[in-house]
């Protein structure tokens, strides 16, 4: 009878443990990173009332095992490249995370976070052992082919939005 309690017990420990596993990793995390795959443009105005001109090519990288976006930029009648970013699951941090790197040289960290199907929630958390960001976005898919980006900045204690626009998927 003891053995079979102690099979019962050993079998419940596993059971869990493999639970326990599962949990720490989405069965698909990059799936809410998919729908980025191709070259988006967004025609939109700052809060301050300065357009934005912009184009972002993002493309799956290693075997789609992360996703990779170069964000350029319209001054005038000349475009730059003003980001490049590779975002993946990070399995020690247990959460979808991107670094950017600026044209200026200035590198950010930010958590992704998937609220729903269609929302992704960008810096509202910190990276597991990294800083508090001063900046998030909010993204919603509209469909396939278009997606609402709202940019808030902390300033003092609140936070104000400088942007909502909408990108949309280049044919």
């Amino acid at each position: 009878m003891r053995s079979a309690y102690r099979m019962l017990l050993s079998l419940l420990m596993l059971l869990a443990a493999g639970r326990l596993a599962a949990e720490d990793k989405p069965a698909d995390p990059l799936e809410a990173l998919a729908r980025f795959a191709g070259e988006w443009t967004v025609d939109g105005k700052w809060s301050d009332g300065k357009s934005l001109q912009a184009r972002s090519v993002c493309e799956w990288g290693l075997g789609k095992k992360i996703m990779k976006a170069k964000t350029f930029v319209m001054d005038g009648d000349r475009e730059y490249q003003r980001y490049e970013a590779v975002m993946a699951w990070h399995p020690e941090k247990k959460c979808l995370y991107e670094i950017s790197f600026a044209f200026d040289g200035s590198i950010s960290e930010y958590r992704l976070d998937p609220k729903d199907r269609d929302t992704l929630h960008v810096g509202f958390e910190p990276v597991p052992g990294g800083k508090t960001p001063n900046v998030r976005q909010i993204i919603t898919f509209l469909d396939n082919d278009s997606y609402r980006w709202v940019i808030l900045v902390k300033q003092g204690e609140e936070w104000k939005q400088i942007m909502d626009a909408t990108w949309k998927r280049k044919q």
